[in-house]
C-alpha cells in the first residue's frame, strides 16, 4: 500500500511507526506534521529487495522470504515448499503477483508460490488482518511480489541496456542462466524482456543420500511495457510464464529417492496484469486500477498403475489440473482535511477443472473420463479506510464489505462486514506503542484440484465461513540516535487470533468444516544500519490448537516453535560485500490427534541449527561484471524444518534440507 507525497504529506505505510512533530497547544495534529519512520519489521521487509536477492542467488520462496520474522518455509526442492506465517500455511494469507491472486491448492504435497526469485523488483509482506486494504479473505497476512521494471536497469541518460548471467550450485547440481534485454523507445515508453532457465539434478542430503527423483527444470519469462501517455499517468503490462517440470516425484515435499522411474509433471502459471495510475494535481485523486488473469497448472504425463489391493492396472492419459483466478482492484485516495480516505472495490473469480486427453481405462475392460470441472468462487468487496492523526495518537480505521459466492459443484452465498483498525501512539520521542484489530472473513475456498479425480463429490451441509478476529499490541523502539547509527529499531508483537469453522483444502472437496482453529504468538524484531553495516535479528514463538466438533484438540504442526534469526551484511569496499545469516530452532513437542485412530500422540521434533554466507565482488577494472559466491548450510546440518511434512523425530517419510550448498553467478551487464 502505496500513497504518494501531496502538498508535503509524507507517506504513511503498514506497520509504520510514527515520530510526530508536535505542538502542545493543538488538540490535533495536522496530517503534514507527520514523519514516517520504519518499524523493526518493514526493516525486516526491506531486505528482501532486488539487490539483496540477487547477492544471496535466491531461486526459490524459501530463499526470498528466509530471513523474515514469523514466515516458515520448509522443503529441499523448489516445487515442494511450503510457506506458513504466524502459525498458519500461506493458504490463508493474500500472494499477488503483480497485483494477480494466485488462487487455490493444486496438490497437497506441493507447494503454490511459483516464484522465480531473478525476476522479482521486490517483495511486501504484511502480518495479520487488520487492514481493508488488503484485499478479502486474510487471516494471517499478505505477500506481495512485484516483478522489475525497465527503469529498474536504466540508468541515467541510458536508452538500451542488456545483462546475461550464468551459475552453478553444488548440492542441486543446478545450472542456471538468465539474460535481459530494457530499453527506452522515447520518453512515453519503455520495456523490458527477462529469460530465466534453471536445470536442477539429484540433490545432496548431509548424510551423504542422494535424491534422484526431484529434477527440476525451469523456464520463466518476463515481458513488462511501461506507457506513460501524460505527467498524470501510468499504464504498466506485464506478462509472466513460469514452467518448472521434469521426470520426477510428483510429491515434492516427501523424501526422495536414490533412482528416478518417475513419470513426467510439471507446475505452470501464466500471469498477465495491466494497472493503471492517474495521479494529478489533485488531493482528491489518486487512482490505482489493476485488471489481472491468472493460471496455475500441474500436468501429470500418461501413466499406468497397479492397484496392490485389486491387482487391476489402469492407464491414465495425460492430465491437467488448472486452477484460475481473474479479477480486478480499483482504489482511489483523497485527502479530505486531515483525513487521507482510500476506498474502493475489488473483483476475484476462481474456477477450478481437470482437463485429459482421453479416457482412463482398467484392466477388468472398464473406462471413465478423468476430465472433470470443479468448483467456483465469485469473491466481491467494498472497502474504505481512514488515516488520521489526533495529538500523538494515529488511527487507521476502515471495514470491508465482502460476498462470497459459490458455483460450479458448489453452491452458497456468504457475506460479512468486517471492521478493521490500527492504532499508534507516540509515548515518547522515541517510543511507539501500536495496537490492531481485525474481524475475519474468509468465504469456503475451494478443495485441492488433484482430488477432484479421486473422489465423488457432495458438498457439506455445513458448508460455512470462516469467521474470527485478531487482537495485536506491541511496540517500537528507536535507538538510532543513542547507538549513532543511521537506523536501529527494535520492536514487540504479541498477537492471538482464532478462526471459527477452520477449513483447509486438502483433501476436503467437499468442504467441510474442521473446527476451531486458535493461534497465538509473540515476535520480537531487532534492525541496525550504520555506514557500511546492516544487522538484523529476530526471535519468534508460535503455539496453537485446533477443536474438532467431537471436542477432540490436537495441535497444528507450528505450535511450540521458538525460532531465532539473525543476519549481517559489510561492504567492504565499493568492490566487496559479504554477509553472513543463520537461523536457530530448539526441539520441541506438540500433540497430535489422529481422527483415524481416534489416538492423540506426542511428536517430538530435533533442534537444528544452520548457516549460511555469500559474498559479492565487483571488480573495478571491469566495472559491469558481478561475481556472487555464497555458502548455504555451512556446516552441513541434517535437519528438517519443523513445518516440513514428516518433521517428527523417528519418521523415515519427512524432507531433509540440502546439505552443504557452494552457489556461483557471476552476471554481466551491458
Amino acid at each position: 500500500m502505496n500513497f504518494k507525497n501531496k502538498k508535503g504529506l509524507v507517506s504513511l505505510s503498514v506497520a509504520t511507526a510514527l515520530a510526530l512533530s508536535l505542538n502542545a497547544e493543538d488538540s490535533v495534529t495536522k496530517l503534514n506534521e507527520v514523519t514516517v519512520v520504519n518499524t523493526a519489521f518493514d526493516a525486516q521487509v526491506k531486505s528482501i529487495s532486488s539487490a539483496d536477492l540477487e547477492e544471496e542467488q535466491a531461486s526459490s520462496v524459501q530463499d526470498i522470504l528466509r530471513k523474515l520474522p514469523s514466515v516458515e518455509v520448509g522443503g529441499n526442492t523448489r516445487y515442494g515448499q511450503k510457506v506458513y506465517v504466524r502459525g498458519l500455511e500461506d493458504k490463508f494469507a493474500n500472494v499477488t503477483i503483480d497485483g494477480a491472486k494466485v488462487g487455490g491448492q493444486l496438490f497437497h504435497h506441493a507447494g503454490d508460490q511459483t516464484i522465480d526469485a531473478s525476476l522479482l523488483k521486490v517483495s511486501e509482506v504484511e502480518l495479520g488482518p487488520n487492514s481493508a486494504l488488503s484485499g478479502p479473505g486474510v487471516v494471517v497476512g499478505t505477500f506481495e511480489y512485484e516483478t522489475k521494471d525497465p527503469s529498474d536497469y536504466l540508468r541515467d541518460g541510458e536508452d538500451f541496456g542488456g545483462q546475461v548471467s550464468a551459475g552453478y550450485e553444488t548440492a542441486r547440481e543446478r545450472k542456471k542462466a538468465s539474460a535481459a534485454l530494457f530499453g527506452k523507445v522515447n520518453d512515453k515508453v519503455e520495456l523490458v524482456g527477462m529469460y530465466s532457465k534453471t536445470d536442477d539434478g539429484t540433490l545432496d542430503i548431509s548424510d551423504g543420500t542422494k535424491e534422484a527423483d526431484k529434477v527440476s527444470e525451469l523456464e520463466s519469462i518476463l515481458g513488462k511495457v511501461v506507457f506513460k501517455p501524460s505527467d498524470d499517468s501510468t499504464i504498466k503490462a506485464s506478462y509472466n510464464t513460469y514452467e518448472d517440470g521434469g521426470n520426477r516425484n510428483i510429491s515434492g515435499e516427501k523424501t526422495g529417492k536414490e533412482t528416478n522411474t518417475q513419470p513426467y509433471s510439471s507446475i505452470e502459471r501464466d500471469t498477465i496484469s495491466v494497472k493503471y495510475e492517474y495521479n494529478p494535481s489533485s488531493e482528491l485523486i489518486d487512482l490505482e486500477a489493476s485488471v489481472y488473469d491468472n493460471d496455475q497448472t500441474m500436468t501429470r504425463a500418461a501413466q499406468s498403475q497397479t492397484s496392490s489391493r485389486t491387482g487391476k492396472t489402469t492407464n491414465y492419459p495425460e492430465r491437467k489440473y488448472v486452477n484460475t483466478s481473474r479479477g480486478y482492484d480499483i482504489r482511489n485516495t483523497s485527502i479530505i482535511s486531515d483525513h487521507k480516505l482510500t476506498y474502493g472495490t475489488d473483483f476475484n473469480k476462481e474456477d477450478q477443472k481437470i482437463e485429459a486427453s482421453g479416457l482412463k481405462t482398467v484392466s477388468d475392460g472398464t473406462s471413465a473420463s478423468s476430465a472433470r470441472d470443479g468448483g467456483e468462487i465469485d469473491a466481491k468487496g467494498l472497502y474504505i479506510q481512514d488515516e488520521f492523526a489526533i495529538d500523538k495518537l494515529l488511527l487507521t480505521l476502515g471495514a470491508r464489505y465482502d460476498k462470497h459466492e459459490l458455483g460450479g459443484i458448489y453452491s452458497g452465498s456468504f457475506s460479512q462486514v468486517s471492521p478493521k483498525a490500527k492504532a499508534k501512539y507516540l509515548a515518547t520521542d522515541n517510543l511507539t506503542l501500536r495496537a490492531g484489530y481485525g474481524k475475519i472473513f474468509k468465504g469456503p475456498a475451494l478443495g485441492e484440484t488433484l482430488m477432484l479425480e479421486w473422489t465423488d463429490v457432495e458438498q457439506s451441509a455445513d458448508t460455512k465461513p470462516q469467521k474470527g478476529k485478531n487482537i495485536e499490541v506491541g511496540f517500537d523502539y528507536d535507538f538510532s540516535s543513542s547507538l549513532d547509527a543511521d537506523e536501529a529499531i527494535v520492536g514487540f508483537t504479541t498477537y492471538k487470533y482464532n478462526v471459527n469453522d477452520y477449513a483447509h483444502p486438502t483433501k476436503n472437496n467437499n468442504l467441510t468444516s474442521q473446527g476451531k482453529m486458535e493461534i497465538n504468538g509473540f515476535e520480537t524484531m531487532f534492525s541496525y544500519n550504520k555506514d557500511k553495516l546492516g544487522i538484523t535479528a529476530s526471535h519468534t514463538y508460535t503455539d496453537g490448537e485446533q477443536t474438532d466438533a467431537d471436542g477432540n484438540v490436537d495441535n497444528p504442526v507450528t505450535a511450540k516453535i521458538h525460532v531465532f534469526k539473525a543476519a549481517t551484511k559489510y561492504k567492504i569496499s565499493d568492490e566487496l560485500k559479504v554477509g553472513y545469516n543463520l537461523e536457530y530452532v530448539p526441539s520441541n513437542e506438540y500433540k497430535s490427534y489422529s481422527s483415524r485412530s481416534k489416538t492423540t500422540s506426542t511428536v517430538k521434533r530435533n533442534s537444528y541449527n544452520v548457516h549460511y554466507a555469500n559474498l559479492t565482488y565487483k571488480p573495478a577494472g571491469v566495472k559491469d561484471l558481478s561475481i556472487f559466491f555464497g555458502i548455504d548450510n555451512i556446516f552441513n546440518k541434517k535437519y528438517i524444518r519443523h513445518t516440513s511434512f514428516g518433521s517428527g523425530e523417528g519418521q523415515t517419510w519427512g524432507t531433509y534440507e540440502l546439505a552443504r550448498n557452494y552457489k556461483f553467478t557471476a552476471t554481466y551487464r551491458f
